[in-house]
């Protein structure tokens, strides 16, 4: 089955194309915001995970497993 567009007219064909334009930018700054706000949990998670490292190394104590498990993860 194949998507067929139906002419309903200039005005309307314009105005459908700028709608469908202006969905597309949509949803692109709406995928942009989400990476955005991906990258920035993800850094932080990073950065909790290795201040952990760094004090239990310090300190001589076992680091937590989802500590190690992310790690792991990270290298292999």
């Amino acid at each position: 089955m194949s998507k067929e567009n139906k002419s309903f007219g200039e005005y309307f064909d314009t105005q459908r194309i700028r709608i469908e334009k202006a969905m597309q930018n949509k949803n692109t700054q709406l995928n942009n915001e989400w990476r955005e706000r991906y990258e920035e949990r993800k850094r932080k998670k990073h950065e909790s995970f290795k201040k952990e490292l760094e004090e239990c190394n310090e300190r001589g104590i076992e680091i937590s497993q989802e500590c190690k498990t992310y790690f792991k993860k990270r290298f292999e």
